[in-house]
C-alpha cells in the first residue's frame, strides 16, 4: 500500500491479489478504459478504494454472465470517469422497491421490460449502471414517470434546493439531474452529457418532450431524420415519438428537458404500448 497526497493507495499487484487475476489482466482492463487508475508522479498506478469497486464489478459482470469487455464497458462505462460516491439518481434499490410495491417478481418484471432476469437483478444489486433509455422503459413498464424512481432529500412537494435534488451518474458519465419531485403535470430535469456519449438507444415518452439547449450541442434521432441543437436551439418532441441523443461534439453537452406527463399516461394499455415501442428498438 502506498500514501499519496495523504489518500492510500494498493500496487496493481496487491489489486490483482485481491481480486484473483493477474497484474496483466488489469493492464488490459486499463486499455480497454474498464478500470483506470490514477498515477504517480513517478508514472505507478494507483488503485484507490473507488477502483477496486469497479475492478470487482467487472470481475462480477465476467463471472457471473460471462460478459466480454465491450459489454461491460457499455454497462458500466468509462473506468476514467469513476469517482467516489458516484450515484444514480435511479439507484437499484429504489427499482427493486417500485417492483415490490407492484408486486412483480424479478422474472414478471424482467419480461415487462425486455431484459434478462439476471440483467436486471445485477440493477437492483447496484452492479451495473443505467442507461436513459433502460429508466425510460422500467418507468413504462411499472406505471410510473420517471422520476417516480428516483430518491429527492427535499421535503415539499413544490420546492426543491439545488442540494436536494435527485441527482447522479448514468452509463457513460451522463449526468442527470431531476428538479422537482414526482406527482406533477411537468418533469423538468437537467442532462449534461460528455463527449461521444448518448441516450444508450431509442426511447419514448408518453407525453411532449421540451428540450433546450444550455452549452454544447446535441444530435436527436426521431425516426430517419436527425437534427442537430446547439447552444440556445429547442426542439419539441411529439408525444410517444421514439427518439434518441448523442453528443456530437469535443466538449461536454447542457441541456434542460421538460417532461409533460398527461393523466392518462400510466393507464395499463398506455404503458404496454410505451414499453412494446421502445423494446422493438433494441435494449
Amino acid at each position: 500500500m502506498r500514501e499519496h497526497d495523504g489518500q492510500s493507495y494498493l500496487t496493481i499487484g496487491e489489486v490483482a491479489e485481491q481480486l484473483g487475476v493477474s497484474p496483466q489482466t488489469l493492464r488490459v482492463w486499463e486499455a480497454k478504459e474498464l478500470v483506470v487508475p490514477d498515477r504517480s508522479a513517478g508514472g505507478h498506478r494507483l488503485y484507490g478504494e473507488q477502483h477496486v469497486r469497479r475492478a470487482r464489478q467487472v470481475v462480477e459482470l465476467r463471472q457471473r454472465h460471462g460478459w466480454n469487455p465491450a459489454a461491460i464497458l457499455d454497462s458500466l462505462g468509462r473506468g476514467d470517469r469513476v469517482e467516489s460516491g458516484e450515484t444514480s439518481p435511479w439507484r437499484g434499490d429504489t427499482i427493486r422497491r417500485a417492483r415490490r410495491d407492484r408486486g412483480l417478481t424479478l422474472r414478471e418484471a424482467a419480461a415487462r421490460i425486455g431484459v434478462s432476469a439476471s440483467f436486471l437483478s445485477s440493477v437492483e444489486r447496484g452492479e451495473v449502471g443505467v442507461t436513459t433509455q433502460f429508466v425510460a422503459r422500467v418507468a413504462d413498464a411499472f406505471l410510473m414517470p420517471m422520476s417516480g424512481m428516483a430518491s429527492f432529500r427535499a421535503q415539499g412537494p413544490f420546492v426543491v434546493r439545488s442540494d436536494e435534488r435527485a441527482s447522479g451518474t448514468l452509463v457513460g458519465g451522463v449526468v442527470w439531474e431531476e428538479l422537482v419531485l414526482p406527482g406533477h403535470a411537468l418533469e423538468p430535469a437537467l442532462l449534461t452529457v460528455p463527449p461521444a456519449r448518448d441516450s444508450g438507444g431509442a426511447y419514448a415518452r408518453p407525453g411532449e418532450t421540451f428540450v433546450f439547449v444550455l452549452a454544447g450541442a446535441l444530435v436527436f434521432t426521431l425516426g430517419d431524420e436527425q437534427v442537430r441543437l446547439d447552444e440556445g436551439d429547442a426542439l419539441v418532441v411529439p408525444a410517444q415519438t421514439l427518439y434518441a441523443w448523442s453528443n456530437p461534439g469535443a466538449r461536454p453537452a447542457r441541456a434542460f428537458f421538460v417532461e409533460q406527463v398527461p393523466s392518462q399516461a400510466w393507464s395499463e394499455g398506455a404503458a404496454a404500448r410505451a414499453v412494446a415501442r421502445t423494446r422493438r428498438h433494441g435494449t
